[in-house]
């Protein structure tokens, strides 16, 4: 049984995509979502992490966002690096994690693990994020209806 308290230990253990983004440039993000891992990944969870842990109202997370594509994360993200690196509001987002928790990494995982649908298995590791933190990730926007507390994997 998988469980909230393996949420740390899951995200560890996944792939990443080669590369940090270490500045707020169009480049450093294109690097990481540009890369050949990038294309060639579809139906993935994927979760961008900072270096250092961030505070949440309970306890600490590396995890800063949690999401699902059923394209390849270069299809999904590749045509934003520009905006992620330059709009007043995911400028001013980014260049703070960078200076204050280090570079990001982004982690995947194949779906089917931990739910029927990406959008399942997404709002399970919301779920399990917003049990231990009582939160969800900092710069995830998305909530989940999912409840379930464990998955046999």
């Amino acid at each position: 049984m998988i469980t909230k308290d393996d949420l740390s230990a899951l995200v560890h253990e996944f792939d990443r995509l080669p590369g940090h983004i270490n500045e707020l440039s169009k480049s450093a993000f294109e690097k990481v979502y540009g890369s050949k891992t990038a294309a060639q990944e579809k139906n993935i969870i994927y979760f961008f992490l900072s270096s250092k842990p961030v505070p949440r109202l309970n306890g600490e997370s590396r995890i800063l966002y949690i999401g699902q594509t059923k394209t390849s994360f270069k299809a999904r993200y590749f045509r934003h690096a520009n905006l992620h690196a330059t709009s007043k509001a995911n400028k001013l987002k980014f260049d703070i994690i960078i200076q204050n928790y280090g570079p990001i990494e982004i982690a995947f995982c194949d779906y089917r693990k931990f739910g029927n649908t990406l959008l399942q298995a997404e709002g399970q590791f919301l779920w399990w994020y917003f049990q231990n933190h009582c939160e969800y990730p900092p710069i995830n926007y998305t909530k989940t209806k999912v409840r379930i507390d464990a998955v046999n994997a």
